[in-house]
């Protein structure tokens, strides 16, 4: 476990306002806003074609300069403002962790392939689909800096971004890595621009959040990356920090899948827990940079400020950066915390873009017109989403004083107890198991996800109430996306069906699992491939060490989709799909909340870690207690090297010919089978990718 406090030592924004963080930040503090014509694509017949355009970016310039592969504009954009971030930052050499917050990936680039529908690409469009993947970017990023340490994907609609950086904070909390680059990116593309008009939910104009005349949102695109390192390290190198992360908060509110609760307690909830986990009060906190669409949503967030901040909401100052730069989706909570940082660091507020007369169901005290100077001494950042995904940071100032632990301090668990699974596997009528009149928009990912979860929560006899679920996925909902895109290409953009465009985003299966089920702890998606079920685990057993969430039920889910198995999978080096519809979950738990409980432990997760593939592993494993009652699950040549280094060469190996990652964790369903008849007292699992190596170590629960 580290101690200290997380500083952030570098901020780099690449947005319609500026290709840096500091262009960014003086154009917004001027009220200037970044909307123009969409250039990207042809948006005739839109209900708006105006959108927050990183106009003149080239993101083959990028792919060039790098040579990294191909690059997908979502790809360019994240590596443009990482370099920002990195030159800000100084960056020192270590074990360097990397998590993105994403939703579109590379949709850009594959939505003509998919809207054509056809089974064999073109050479250069295939070339293309590599960067498909929402764990493109982040891989990308690992090869560009040479990231030894973690490597995750996540997606939760709009907090993406800001749920990265929780991310990467709870790595540095329990010393999984010595530094983190952690952010969020998103392009325009067609998907989402479609699928937001199609909504309604777009300003005809440029959006005005808080406003009296909002009528909706903008959107946008960018990237935002900050770099958090501990406080000895920044202290070590003679870094400037920027600012201090001090608290954070991540959940969701089991509502519906587009619409707020309209009681607020999800963003009360998650601000109050954020600033308390910060040691601070409401009094303590001088800025809020709100999430502020421009939708009716305002007001619902607005009540929520006031529930949080009560007496202190008169003296706060509120904005919202979607006024300039639109709204970014999975970039929106980075780019929005960069902001609240650079707030700190340089005691200037920028201002709402476009609020003129501020609504009475949105009374705060808004920052208008131009940017402010201030006495900043700490801020909070928010970001909510479809499915009711919420996160919300809490920055200090650089000079802070630093204080001892706060009441909410974790502790931060050395083991995870599993304490339920479920397995489903073609099914023949999946949907027709849940309760038609809440499960009338699943498809078949979805009611996976959402049955293998309630059978898995059953069996640990747990209440939904601050559960978390993290599903593994390694493309998507394809099929259904690509139905969405040949109805425009073939009949056009207003034939675009509204309802369908909220369950197409990756973060939608478990969205909707938590709605139907109830569960209200962090909620989102993983993305590794081949291995997204060993990353779901490995991100729950982050959010449980660092108390973000009393269990979290995490798993994989595969889809029998004939073009992620013959198009995107061989292109993406991927073998998970296709096969067959399947989902696995595990529920996990601390170690001391299980037994108290007193509820059967199928295993224990004692130890983890992750690597990049054709690499050696940075550290090793304790050795089994006995050679002879030792398994070894998803050996391959390359993993055997870190079992013999950890003392597990006398183990035996278990191989039923399968491959060693097929997206449902099966590795580790088949070692806590062994742990819990009793066959054996140790298991190492391997998880693997042609990227990465996932590795665990299990026992019993005696």
């Amino acid at each position: 476990m580290t101690t200290g406090r997380i500083a952030v030592t570098g901020v780099g924004i690449t947005s319609a306002l500026g290709q840096s963080a500091d262009v960014t930040f003086r154009r917004l503090l001027r009220g200037e806003r970044g909307f123009s014509e969409v250039s990207l694509f042809d948006t005739a017949g839109q209900r708006t074609r105006v959108a927050a355009e990183v106009v003149g970016f080239d993101a083959r310039h990028w792919e060039e300069r790098e040579g990294l592969g191909p690059l997908s504009h979502s790809d360019a954009l994240a590596l443009a403002a990482a370099r920002d971030a990195i030159s800000v930052s100084g960056l020192p050499p270590g074990r360097l962790g990397v998590v993105v917050g994403a939703t579109t990936g590379g949709m850009l680039e594959a939505e003509p392939v998919l809207a054509d529908g056809a089974a064999r690409p073109t050479a250069e469009s295939a070339r293309r689909l590599i960067s498909y993947p929402m764990s493109n970017t982040a891989e990308r990023l690992a090869r560009a800096f040479g990231a030894e340490g973690r490597v995750a994907t996540v997606s939760s609609a709009c907090s993406s971004g800001a749920g990265a950086l929780i991310q990467g904070a709870l790595w540095l909390q329990g010393g999984e890595v010595d530094v983190v680059l952690a952010g969020g990116t998103d392009a325009l593309c067609r998907l989402t621009v479609t699928g937001f008009n199609a909504l309604g939910a777009t300003d005809i104009v440029a959006c005005r959040p808080f406003d009296r005349e909002r009528g909706g949102l903008t959107l946008g695109e960018g990237a935002a990356f900050l770099v958090l390192e501990p406080e000895a390290s920044a202290a070590r190198r003679g870094a400037r920090v920027l600012a201090w992360l001090s608290g954070w908060a991540e959940g969701a509110e089991a509502h519906h899948i587009t619409q707020p609760e309209p009681t607020s307690r999800m963003p009360a909830r998650l601000l109050s827990e954020a600033i308390a986990r910060a040691g601070l009060t409401p009094a303590d906190i001088d800025y809020l940079n709100a999430h502020g669409t421009g939708t009716s949503n305002d007001a619902v967030e607005s009540a929520g400020i006031r529930a949080a901040f009560g007496a202190q909401t008169e003296r706060l100052l509120v904005s919202s950066s979607k006024g300039q730069l639109g709204h970014t989706l999975g970039a929106a909570g980075a780019i929005e915390a960069a902001i609240t940082v650079l707030a700190l660091d340089r005691q200037w507020v920028p201002p709402t873009g476009g609020l003129v007369e501020p609504d009475v169901a949105c009374a705060l005290n808004h920052v208008m017109s131009v940017g402010r100077a201030a006495r900043l001494r700490a801020a909070a950042s928010s970001a909510f989403g479809f499915g009711g995904a919420g996160a919300v940071l809490v920055f200090e100032e650089a000079s802070a004083t630093r204080r001892g632990p706060s009441r909410r301090e974790p502790e931060v668990s050395t083991s995870v107890a599993i304490t339920g699974v479920a397995t489903l596997s073609g099914a023949p009528d999946l949907i027709g198991a849940l309760e038609p009149s809440r499960s009338r928009r699943f498809d078949v990912q979805t009611a996976l996800v959402t049955l293998a979860a309630e059978r898995a929560l059953k069996e640990a006899a747990l209440s939904p109430a601050g559960v978390g679920l993290v599903a593994g996925a390694a493309f998507g909902a394809v099929e259904r996306t690509a139905s969405f895109l040949r109805i425009i290409a073939e009949k056009g953009i207003r034939r675009a069906p509204p309802a369908e465009f909220p369950h197409l985003l990756p973060s939608s299966p478990p969205g909707n699992a938590s709605i139907y089920l109830g569960l209200t702890g962090p909620v989102l998606t993983t993305s590794g491939l081949d291995a997204s079920a060993e990353l779901s685990v490995l991100v729950a057993c982050d959010l449980l060490s660092g108390s973000i969430a009393p269990a979290v039920i995490a798993g994989g889910v595969v889809v029998d989709d004939a073009f992620s198995r013959d198009v995107l999978g061989p292109a993406c080096a991927a073998v998970a799909q296709g096969r067959t519809d399947a989902a696995r979950f595990f529920v996990l738990e601390r170690e001391a909340d299980a037994r108290k409980r007193r509820c059967a432990i199928l295993g224990l997760v004692v130890e983890r870690t992750e690597w990049p593939a054709g690499a050696e592993a940075s550290r090793a494993f304790a050795p089994p207690r006995s050679g002879e009652r030792a398994l070894i699950v998803g050996a391959t040549p390359e993993t055997a090297a870190f079992a013999t280094r950890s003392g597990w060469s006398g183990a035996r190996t278990h191989s039923d010919g399968s491959a060693p990652s097929d997206g449902l964790g099966t590795g580790f369903a088949v070692a806590l089978a062994a742990l819990h008849a009793g066959e054996v007292d140790d298991a190492l699992v391997f998880g693997r990718t042609a990227a990465r190596v996932y590795a665990f170590h299990l026992t019993g629960a005696s």
